[in-house]
């Protein structure tokens, strides 16, 4: 179930291809290729079962987290997952 979890809060941590256009104020342009849409949701499934996964075994002793380990881990999984794609969609272009 965690692992689910941390897949879930990967997939909502991914950022969409040509993100940042909007930060330009132009309107975003129809990408032709699906693949690199399909491959921007696989990263961030993986970036956030592994951010998730690693920041759980992290915490597991730790006293500061007692009670909210699923909760920390489930926001570091978003967090690794945003940020891995943010890096990965700004160099498509």
């Amino acid at each position: 179930m965690e692992t689910a979890f941390f897949l879930a809060m990967g997939w909502c941590g991914t950022k969409y291809p040509g993100w940042w256009r909007n930060f330009l104020k132009k309107p975003p342009i129809p990408d032709p290729e699906p693949w690199w849409i399909i491959s921007t949701i696989g990263l961030g499934l993986i970036a956030g079962l592994a951010g998730g996964t690693v920041f759980s075994m992290v915490i597991r002793e730790s006293q500061y987290f007692s009670g909210q380990a699923a909760i920390a881990s489930g926001l570091f999984a978003f967090g690794t997952a945003n940020i891995v794609t943010g890096i990965a969609t700004a160099f498509k272009d």
